[in-house]
């Protein structure tokens, strides 16, 4: 007698939503379903029509009671919601932070300028080494990331000499290295929160 041998199954491949980082078959408990349901319909139609089309949709409510399927309804329009002002909050907070510029003076004829508040843009900004490079290759100069003396715990950039104002005009414009930093239309930072402070 020959011996039962297994079989292994083909791998299922699985295709995760852009929005939600979901499978396309769970946006439902995520909290941007509208959101993951228009992205799907514009790049998948036949997945999108096989999930969201009216008889689809039929199938899954038959198994739920009109109860069942409310409350379902409810509470993902619920969960979308506490998302939307959650990522409307963050929006106004990085609108309104403020990046500090300073002039340091090390010795009578040597002085840093010191950017701080830029973690807070991290992302979409690179890492605070990436833009100190950065800086340093558009001034011709050294630049360093240092953690700060007057908020412990938070890193800040130094660059040798006196170029605030370049800084802020890099910062404002969305010059290299904050061309990724978002505009102040999507939620940027406004150039009036660009602060020069002397110290």
């Amino acid at each position: 007698m020959s011996a039962d041998v297994a079989v292994p199954m083909p791998a299922r491949s699985v295709r995760y939503c852009e929005i939600c980082s979901f499978p396309y078959e769970y946006c439902e408990y995520g909290s941007s379903l509208s959101k993951c349901k228009a992205n799907l319909e514009l790049k998948d139609a036949e997945l999108y029509a096989r999930l969201y089309s009216d008889a689809a949709l039929e199938d899954k409510l038959k198994s739920l009671t009109t109860e069942q399927a409310e409350s379902l309804e409810r509470e993902s329009a619920k969960k979308e919601r506490k998302a939307q002002a959650k990522a409307e909050k963050e929006r106004a907070q990085l609108a309104s932070s403020k990046i500090v510029l300073s002039r340091i003076a090390r010795t009578k004829r040597k002085v840093i300028t010191c950017v701080h508040g830029l973690h807070q843009f991290s992302p979409p900004l690179p890492a605070l080494k990436v833009i100190a490079k950065g800086l340093s290759s558009s001034f011709a100069t050294g630049a360093s990331v240092t953690q700060s003396t007057q908020h412990p715990g938070i890193d800040e950039i130094h660059i040798q000499g006196d170029v605030v104002e370049d800084v802020r005009a890099l910062i404002a414009e969305r010059k290299k290295p904050f061309d990724q930093m978002p505009s102040e239309q999507d939620g940027g930072v406004l150039t009036k929160n660009i602060v020069l402070e002397s110290k």
